[in-house]
């Protein structure tokens, strides 16, 4: 009888499947990677996220869940405990009132809900993120089916959006070694709490970690002019998540190792973190974040940290970047900041930030941060408008007028222009590839859960864990190789192979030569060691 029940189940099961339009994910055996990389990289194309059928065109109630994801990442074992992001968008003609979203796990015995949580209103095309953080522990190994439900309520009708894909869990025993050994530990250094997992390379070079943090936490608070030290946590973890770094309240969580994986220096990397852990307390204002502009907080830390990924001349590289033909007026650029291309908006923002200091001194720019507020209905532009006119007596134009002059005065400087585009080009490769094979990385929606909770419950694989696709890992080790050209100083190679992978994985910003001004001598594509 429970045989029979069993091919009943695995039948009924099938059918969902098909009618949900759901297809099986590949297998989620971890298998090591290949030591070399593909000669050439095939057609590349994003897993599709399974959704309900989409509205007849013109329908008045519609609702589609057009983003699920399961955390952690990558293979999944019995014991572990799940976390689950969903994204709704109301696809309708007409608002809707409310509604609920629901996780739910398939079984012989009937569905199972795991999670749920209530919708707010949505107007038409606008979207609602729901997460829910270690809300189950899977009981065993096995499959079985995960079904997200989203119902919408209109003034005069319903709707409702279904999502379906196989689990499978495997084995406690398949628990790769270092994980089930990994533990949460800590030591303090002179200025921060050091968060860190045994067993990986963050213990075994905790020392040089905890150098550099003291070393970075000094420079900013110096520069700062802060006397009094914040407390800091200093959270490394293994998992690449982002460009390497987020600062989060009190913490900041780092990726180690990182520069055997990009082309960054990890104590700029600190000091950026630490510019934003301290910036509201050098302000004199704890709701700083709300009133100054990302151009603003970003281009602080870029430039108080001596660079964005690496130490880099910054005025030289924005005249670089003006000659290449990739400059972003600034009052288009402080409007959704990090909607821009993010090499581009990072290195003008830290640039502009200079030209700032360089015009008034420190004081003057202190008093123009702290000038700086958000009333009610303001964009960025106006935010920033308003502070420049009242301390530095001109508006966004008249200021980028004059330092676009003064850029175009400097003498070019092939050597920045190759590394310029080089670095556009790796990191726009890399997001791209976050995108397709590994969404929770990217920068923008990474996942970072509090890491407080998973250190008192001893959790660590989302911290650990990562997806792993054969086609995923021909593209990184693709990118892997251009990095390690750029390395060994051959950047037109570099920027060769990286374009052929942005070709194959379809970048945005980035998938060709950026052109040069007429006048600009050509590099040779070899910086210096």
């Amino acid at each position: 009888m429970a045989r029979i029940r069993r091919w009943v189940f695995a039948g009924v099961l099938l059918l969902v499947l098909w009618l949900l339009g759901a297809r099986p994910p590949e297998a989620v055996l971890l298998r090591p990677m290949a030591g070399t990389p593909s000669p050439a990289l095939p057609a590349l194309t994003p897993s599709a996220v399974p959704t309900a059928s989409p509205p007849t065109p013109g329908s008045r109630y519609g609702l589609a869940i057009v983003d699920f994801r399961l955390h952690p990442d990558g293979p999944l074992y019995a014991g572990d405990r799940l976390s689950f992001e969903v994204e709704v968008r109301n696809v309708g003609r007409a608002p809707l009132a409310g509604g609920r979203v629901e996780i739910r796990r398939g079984g012989p015995e009937g569905e199972e809900i795991l999670a749920e949580a209530a919708l707010p209103e949505l107007a038409p095309g606008a979207s609602h993120r729901v997460a829910w953080t270690w809300v189950w522990q899977a009981p065993g190994s096995g499959t079985f089916p995960l079904i997200g439900i989203a119902r919408g309520e209109g003034a005069g009708g319903a709707t409702e959006a279904r999502w379906a894909q196989l689990v499978t869990l495997g084995p406690q025993e398949a628990l790769p070694e270092t994980e089930r050994r990994a533990r949460w530990a800590q030591a303090r250094s002179r200025c921060c709490t050091h968060v860190y997992l045994t067993g990986t390379a963050a213990e075994a070079d905790l020392a040089r970690l905890m150098a550099w943090a003291d070393e970075a936490e000094a420079t900013v608070r110096a520069r700062m002019g802060l006397s009094t030290p914040l407390p800091i946590y200093v959270v490394w973890i293994p998992r690449l998540l982002g460009h390497g770094g987020f600062a989060v309240g009190d913490s900041l969580i780092l990726t180690y190792p990182v520069a055997d994986r990009l082309p960054v220096d990890l104590p700029t990397i600190l000091r950026h973190e630490m510019v934003h852990r301290m910036t509201c307390a050098w302000i004199g204002r704890e709701d700083c974040v709300g009133h100054l502009p990302a151009l603003i907080t970003e281009g602080l830390a870029v430039f108080i940290a001596g660079g964005h990924y690496r130490p880099e001349p910054l005025t030289q590289r924005a005249a670089a970047l003006l000659r290449m033909g990739g400059w972003i007026p600034l009052e288009e650029l402080v409007e959704d900041f990090y909607a821009h291309p993010h090499e581009i908006g990072y290195l003008e923002a830290g640039a502009f930030v200079e030209e700032l200091v360089r015009k008034g001194g420190w004081p003057r720019f202190l008093d123009f941060l702290r000038s700086l507020e958000r009333r009610p209905g303001d964009s960025d532009r106006t935010v920033l408008d308003r502070a420049l006119r009242d301390v530095y007596h001109q508006d966004i134009r008249g200021i980028e007028s004059r330092w676009r002059e003064a850029l175009e005065r400097l003498s070019p400087d092939p050597e920045q222009a190759a590394d310029l585009r080089f670095v556009w080009t790796f990191f726009e490769a890399l997001r791209t590839y976050q995108r397709t094979y590994d969404p929770s990385a990217y920068f923008l929606k990474a996942w970072l859960p509090d890491w407080r909770q998973a250190v008192r419950e001893g959790i660590v694989a989302d911290f650990m864990r990562a997806p792993d696709s054969p086609e995923g890992r021909r593209a990184w080790q693709d990118l892997q190789a251009a990095r390690a050209q750029a390395a060994r100083g051959d950047i037109a190679a570099a920027l060769a192979a990286l374009q052929a992978l942005c070709r194959a994985l379809g970048c945005s910003d980035v998938a060709g030569p950026v052109p040069e001004r007429p006048g600009l001598p050509v590099p040779d594509g070899r910086a210096k060691g």
